[in-house]
Parts: C-alpha cells; sequence; structure tokens
C-alpha cells in the first residue's frame, strides 16, 4: 500500500462569539457544570451555511499550501454535522462554488465526532486504488448555531458547550509527513442511545413550533462517559500499536473534545502532559468532528507541531457508536 501524507491543514470559525453570560441569562443559571471549560464559542448566524465555512477554509488552505484548486484537487470528501438542505451534503455545492474539477466526491454521513480520522481512511482507500494523487478532507460543524442557539434551546445549559467552525486538510500521495496507521470501529449496540427530542413529543421531522434537541437521556449519560473512557484508550493503543510505537513516542495529541473531563482521561491514559494534548475547548467549545482538524490546524500555526513530532488523532463519537485513532508524522 502507498504511503499518504498530511500537506497542511486549514480553518474557518464564524465571527460571532458567544460567551456564558448569554447561556446564564437565558437559562436564569449562574453556576452548572455545562459552563466550565468552555468560555466562549461561535455560532453560525442565519445568513452563513456549511458550504460557505466550507469554502473559506479551503481557501485559506488554497493560500497556504499555494495550491491550484482546479489542478490539485482529485478527491474531496466532507462531513457535515447539520446540511444546508436535508439530505444533501455539501461537496456538490463546494466543488459548485470553488470551481473543482475533483475525480471523485463524497459526502460522508457516519462517524461525527471522529469523522475526520474515517475521512482520512476513506481518502488512504481511494488514492490506493485510483489514479488520484490529492485530497482534501473537511470537517463543518453547524449544530451549535443550527440548534443549541433556538431559543427554546438556549434555556438548556448543555447548550453552551457546542461551537460552529470547519477544518480542512489536503493529503497526497507520498511519505513527507506519513500516516502511519489508521483504526476505525464501529459500536452498533450503542446506535440508538443519542435521540432527537421536542418539548412536544413529536418526532424532528414532523412539522410543530419548537425547536428539536439533542438528548442521551440521564439513565444513559453515566454509561456514555465509561463509554468514552474506555473507547477511546483502547483505539489509540491499537493504532499505536499498529504503527509499531509506544506512548512514549507520541509527542502530541488531538481529540475530539466533549469536556474537560474526558479531555484530562485521555492524555493521562496515554500518558502525555496537558501541553502536548492540542484542543480548543475553552475558545471555542465543542466542535464535533471539526474538532479535530482544527486543533491541528492550531498546532500547524502556532507551532506546537514541530518537524519530527508524531502525532497521534483518536475519539468517539455521539453515544460511543464509533471509535477511532490515527498515527501520523510530522516533518514540516
Amino acid at each position: 500500500m502507498q504511503t499518504i501524507s498530511l500537506v497542511g491543514a486549514a480553518s474557518f470559525l464564524p465571527e460571532t462569539i458567544i460567551d456564558n453570560e448569554h447561556f446564564m441569562n437565558a437559562s436564569g443559571i449562574k453556576r452548572h457544570p455545562m459552563f466550565r471549560g468552555t468560555k466562549l464559542r461561535r455560532h453560525i448566524k442565519d445568513t452563513e451555511s456549511a458550504t460557505t465555512m466550507a469554502t473559506a477554509a479551503i481557501n485559506s488552505l488554497k493560500e497556504k499550501l499555494n495550491l491550484n484548486l482546479v489542478n490539485d484537487v482529485d478527491v474531496l470528501i466532507t462531513n457535515v454535522t447539520i446540511p444546508d438542505i436535508p439530505f444533501v451534503g455539501c461537496g456538490a455545492a463546494i466543488v459548485g462554488a470553488l470551481g473543482l474539477k475533483p475525480k471523485t466526491v463524497y459526502d460522508l454521513q457516519n462517524g461525527g465526532c471522529v469523522s475526520f480520522i474515517f475521512m482520512m481512511e476513506l481518502a488512504q482507500m481511494i488514492l490506493n486504488s485510483t489514479e488520484a494523487k490529492s485530497a482534501i478532507i473537511c470537517n463543518i460543524q453547524t449544530a451549535a448555531g443550527r440548534i443549541c442557539g433556538q431559543d427554546d434551546n438556549l434555556k438548556l445549559p448543555q447548550s453552551a458547550v457546542p461551537g460552529d467552525g470547519c477544518g480542512a486538510a489536503y493529503f497526497v500521495k507520498g511519505d513527507r509527513n506519513p500516516i502511519h496507521s489508521i483504526v476505525t470501529k464501529t459500536h452498533g449496540e450503542y446506535a440508538n442511545d443519542m435521540k432527537i427530542v421536542t418539548s412536544d413529543g413529536r418526532d424532528w421531522w414532523q412539522p410543530g413550533t419548537t425547536a428539536f434537541n439533542i438528548d442521551f437521556g440521564e439513565e444513559k449519560i453515566s454509561s456514555v462517559i465509561a463509554r468514552g473512557n474506555k473507547l477511546v484508550p483502547e483505539v489509540m493503543y491499537e493504532a499505536l500499536a499498529l504503527a509499531d510505537l509506544q506512548a512514549s513516542n507520541i509527542d502530541t495529541l488531538i481529540t475530539n473534545q466533549p469536556n474537560r473531563i474526558f479531555l484530562r482521561n485521555w492524555r493521562e491514559a496515554i500518558q502525555l502532559d496537558e501541553d502536548q494534548h492540542i484542543n480548543t475547548l475553552p475558545d471555542h467549545g465543542n466542535l464535533f468532528g471539526a474538532g479535530i482538524p482544527i486543533s491541528l490546524t492550531l498546532g500547524l500555526d502556532s507551532g506546537r507541531i514541530k518537524p519530527g513530532t508524531k502525532i497521534l488523532l483518536s475519539g468517539f463519537s455521539h453515544a460511543g457508536d464509533y471509535s477511532a485513532g490515527a498515527v501520523l508524522s510530522w516533518n514540516g
């Protein structure tokens, strides 16, 4: 199998910044565990879309890497939390907006908070089985503004956790910054533990006057926490073993970022210091699937990821239906 390398990453964040006071005023609650760890987050505006965020992130990637988007992008793979149009991903719209000419476009529906790693795996498969030489993968998180920003949901403390944003990365055939391993897992027994709920009991597709929200159910919360603390270390160590590396070989950890407790537990499981775990939770909240590429962008842009760095990506999604891990090297 031919080696696939990361060339670079870029991100876009909506301009609307929401602080904790916004949720405190809406809920009437001044102290709550959901207000800890996250101070700020961005919300997509009604005039913005998943497509506009993706095009902005990809244009940033173009400028950073001096790409010719017409000639240098053979594959486009996207994952968006709340699509601009039901049933339709935004891959084709991105192609139209940017004038891309990819041979292959996929809108990946699954993977959730670890969909970036699932898309890495898909890109690796495509680049190894076709004549395609390059791929852009793009995560767009829109649920904060589209769901949590609704008046009905602002009153719920958990609405303070998510934030919106978009992260994109460019991969090519070659061994400059190689992917050493990718592990993806599906845990179907947990697939139905995350629910869409409404205050009037209707299904989300039925017309109504109240907003729908995402709910794990009080009786499931402790189980989801236990799963996250088990599934992520397991898949991290499996990715390390597949790469023939030890935890001590890892310089930088990047995960999805549900809350500060998970972040602490995961880095302790891999025996890394806090400054080795790059995340954007305090300033941008839980970015769902976009959290990994946006944190990767932060690490590269800030210089925290230096040439010679071994990077471990990992996390889990939803109520534990997917988990994933990947190891790659950054050589500049």
